[in-house]
């Protein structure tokens, strides 16, 4: 009797207990489905699994909402109302131009004219004129056919003006000094054409030829002295006298790159062989092989790229006859070995060599760390890896439209340092 009271006492009690504990659960399960920062289970984990799973519910709680800075703000506003691609794709074919020149003239612009629709898309018409800070000159037009008879021919002709007031001449050789810095004014007009076949979608084979014009003066830096009151025509040879050219050549180019303006993956493969003949002096006749292999290799979707370049330049002169001096391969400067001035090495050839590597920042804007090295050598045998200057750096691609329109790159040398800021990409 006393058992059967006990018992009518304590299952109330036990019913009761069973239905809040079971309350309870439903509530927290439905807080949990409602609250996605508490899905962390209240009771201690069984596993290793439930324990990692539980610690990173923990940090997914404490998360602090993605602030940017204004910087990142403004870029990220220009990339998405793509500024850049509105500015630079110009107006009724009428653009700014920027950059172009040499090396030196310091900030260059202009206007540029572009038509790609004559004869019904068969032709296109390029024309630009560009004043620089420094007063040099750049004048040019252009008129190419590069898909003629279903892309299987192509041609061109232009001509370009130039006009610049201080280029770099530091003596020749690799042994020059760099306390030996002169300048000297640098005018010429090259009328020019370009005809061939294109045997497969990347192969082009095909002959040039023009007219080369070629005056050259005092320089115009005062900070220097002019180049012709320290070398003498033996060290740099056409500076006391100058002549015209009749040039012609063949070229042969391979070139699989994805978007040449700024490559992501291929491989471009260039061979050109030209003779300079001397019209006025018949002393500076000669003829000058280029050859040039770019390798892009891509990692992680395209979006990092190791970017390769090796290029030579190979003089061969007439019996008796040189190169003149302001038609000699030079090394140093933004476009090869980007730890040195430019033109800080003059001789009858030239070996280049660049190595980098760009990474995506975001869309419009690549980084690049790199390493360069090349010289200049008086004797075709010394076309070799012997006796090389090097640099290293880093730097900044800003692209629009997948082409690269600002490049800024810092190279370090045993000379120094140098910055650039440049309108185009280095290769």
């Amino acid at each position: 009797m006393k058992a059967r009271h006990a018992c009518s006492l304590v299952l109330p009690v036990i019913r009761w207990v069973f239905v809040c504990s079971l309350g309870g659960l439903v509530w927290a399960q439905t807080e949990a489905a409602g609250n996605g920062r508490e899905a962390a289970p209240a009771v201690a984990p069984s596993t290793r699994a439930e324990e990692i799973e539980q610690q990173r519910l923990r940090r997914l709680q404490n998360l602090a909402p993605e602030t940017t800075t204004g910087t990142e703000s403004a870029l990220v506003k220009v990339r998405n109302q793509k500024i850049l691609e509105r500015f630079f794709s110009g107006v009724g074919g009428l653009r700014a131009r920027f950059g172009g020149l040499a090396t030196g003239s310091g900030f260059a612009f202009g206007p540029e004219y572009i038509n790609r629709d004559l004869a019904g898309g068969e032709l296109r018409l390029r024309s630009s004129a560009r004043v620089s800070t420094r007063g040099w000159q750049l004048y040019d037009v252009e008129l190419r056919a590069p898909n003629l008879f279903n892309n299987r021919l192509f041609a061109s002709a232009g001509a370009v003006h130039r006009n610049f007031g201080g280029v770099n001449y530091f003596g020749p050789g690799a042994d020059s000094n760099r306390e030996g810095r002169s300048t000297y004014r640098l005018e010429d007009t090259n009328s020019s054409f370009a005809v061939g076949v294109r045997p497969s979608r990347a192969l082009s084979l095909g002959i040039t030829g023009g007219f080369l014009q070629v005056n050259v003066g005092p320089g115009i830096d005062r900070r220097f002295a002019s180049s012709e009151t320290i070398y003498t025509p033996q060290q740099a040879p056409g500076i006391d006298r100058q002549t015209d050219f009749l040039h012609a050549g063949l070229l042969a180019q391979y070139d699989s790159r994805d978007i040449p303006g700024g490559p992501r993956h291929g491989t471009l493969a260039l061979v050109r062989m030209e003779h300079f003949k001397d019209m006025d002096l018949e002393r500076f006749s000669f003829r000058r092989l280029t050859a040039e292999v770019q390798q892009y290799v891509p990692v992680f979707n395209d979006r990092r790229v190791f970017a390769l370049r090796a290029r030579t330049v190979l003089s061969y002169e007439n019996a008796g006859q040189r190169v003149p001096f302001y038609l000699q391969p030079h090394v140093g400067g933004s476009d090869d070995i980007r730890g040195f001035r430019p033109f800080r090495f003059y001789d009858d050839h030239s070996l280049v060599m660049n190595a980098e590597y760009r990474w995506e920042v975001f869309a419009g804007l690549d980084a690049a760390i790199f390493a360069d090295a090349g010289k200049v050598f008086a004797r075709r045998s010394q076309l070799n890896l012997h006796d090389l200057e090097t640099a290293v750096g880093f730097g900044l691609r800003f692209n629009a439209r997948n082409d690269v329109f600002l490049r800024i790159d810092t190279g370090f040398s045993h000379e120094g340092f140098q910055v650039w800021f440049k309108f185009n990409n280095v290769f």
